[in-house]
């Protein structure tokens, strides 16, 4: 059942495109993935949709993303934000090494994470390298354009 709802979801999102992508562009990217073996992909996908709606150019690598393709495509795209999704808790260890490792290799770029699995810690800005964790896209996409709002 969840598969057929994900697919159902994703269906009905597609027919949104030709809106998506009419709007005023911003010049910003944004990089959205599920880290490791994560599969559950609809979060991002969704907040990737979102930041196109915006005006953002979204970079959407899905599901089971792991840290040397998530680099190579920071280096090729260069995004000013990487935004990473986590469903499943046993995932936020891959989340936590990836953050580590980007902040190492690009100290700038601003990153953020979201999804399910976040809800069972009690303070992640705290323990984290991360600019900020959002409870959904739309809260994260607002948090961008404030953030980056002399760039726009």
């Amino acid at each position: 059942m969840e598969h057929y709802c994900t697919s159902t979801t994703q269906l009905a999102s597609a027919q949104l495109y030709p809106v998506i992508f009419r709007q005023r562009r911003k010049e910003k990217k944004v990089l959205a993935a599920c880290v490791g073996s994560e599969l559950h992909e609809m979060g991002a996908r969704m907040t990737a949709d979102l930041f196109e709606y915006n005006g953002w150019d979204s970079i959407y690598l899905g599901a089971g993303a792991d840290i040397s393709y998530v680099l190579k495509q920071i280096q090729d795209h260069r995004p000013d934000l990487a935004a990473f999704s986590v469903s499943m808790p046993q995932y936020l260890v891959q989340c936590q090494e990836m953050v580590d490792r980007l902040k190492a290799c690009y100290p700038d770029l601003k990153i953020a994470v979201g999804g399910n699995a976040f809800q069972s810690l009690s303070k992640i800005q705290g323990n984290w390298r991360i600019d900020v964790y959002a409870r959904d896209a739309r809260e994260l996409v607002r948090w961008a354009d404030d953030t980056f709002a002399d760039e726009i």
